[in-house]
């Protein structure tokens, strides 16, 4: 099989350095195979196309199972093709027979850095200021590239809720699997829901009592100004009647997530919980 830059063909002596020292560089795929095996002639050509393809994020390293059959004894193949991913020296994603390159893809980029992290990271800072439109701009062509990442998806309902688009937003955070609990936006973009849900309800900002207060608050954090609404909310509660005190603790506990600065939302949840008392 025909080498290139990021494909070699490998032995023994080569293992240690190519492979497990290597993978603290970039990942590297280990394909076991074997010239009479027909699977891996068909295997192959898709494992070296996706090696081209990364153009040196990922290397491909290949292991002929009868030239080195302590290789394949010290990895347990049992099967081959046999293919193995290792990162930061370790065995992290491996299947054995052919698998499609859409597949092969997905497990090599769930150890690859995103390139569209510090554009998350900017369309999110410029959301929070206001720039809405601005954010959503930045957001379009990562989500072109990556429309099933969830935390690409989770960074647009938010910004989406914040521009005052929430319709569209709840459909699609309704709608994202299990794995979406995990991800840092989850709880920022589930509480921004809340509060919409809270403005749903009707509440008219011209009564007195929690009804404004509420709605109010509810109002300044759709507009990316939680903490304006929850120190209103923290020295409004000493005045408050029971009912409305009640009302106010749980939207204070509500829009916890949303402050960025995790000392300043200590603060606010020991004023919450003195409050209490």
């Amino acid at each position: 099989m025909a080498q290139s830059a990021w494909t070699q063909n490998i032995r023994s002596d080569d293992f240690q350095r190519i492979v497990i020292d290597g993978s603290n560089i970039q990942p590297v795929l280990v394909d076991f195979w074997a010239p009479w095996c027909a699977p891996c002639r068909m295997l192959g050509p898709i494992l070296e196309g996706l090696a081209n393809a990364y153009g040196g994020r990922v290397h491909l390293a290949k292991v002929n199972t009868d030239e080195e059959p302590a290789l394949a004894q010290a990895w347990r193949i049992q099967g081959i093709p046999a293919v193995k991913l290792f990162h930061a020296g370790r065995v992290v994603e491996e299947f054995v027979g052919v698998q499609p390159e859409s597949t092969i893809r997905t497990l090599i980029d769930k150890h690859l850095p995103n390139p569209d992290a510090g554009v998350v990271e900017a369309a999110l800072a410029a959301a929070w200021r206001g720039a809405t439109r601005e954010a959503r701009e930045m957001l379009g062509p990562a989500l072109s590239r990556h429309p099933d990442d969830v935390h690409l998806q989770l960074a647009s309902c938010l910004v989406a809720i914040l521009q005052g688009d929430s319709t569209p937003a709840r459909q699609t955070f309704d709608a994202l699997p299990a794995q979406s609990l995990a991800d840092p936006l989850h709880e920022p973009v589930s509480a921004l829901l809340y509060f919409v849900s809270l403005l749903e309800k009707g509440l008219d900002p011209h009564r007195p009592g929690a009804a404004t207060r509420l709605s109010t608050g509810a109002r300044q954090i759709l507009a990316g100004r939680a903490e304006e609404a929850i120190q209103d909310w923290l020295e409004a509660l000493p005045e408050a009647g029971s009912d409305e005190r009640s009302s106010l603790q749980e939207a204070i506990r509500a829009a916890f997530p949303l402050v960025q600065d995790e000392r300043r939302r200590l603060d606010y949840q020991k004023r919450l919980a003195r409050s209490l008392h």
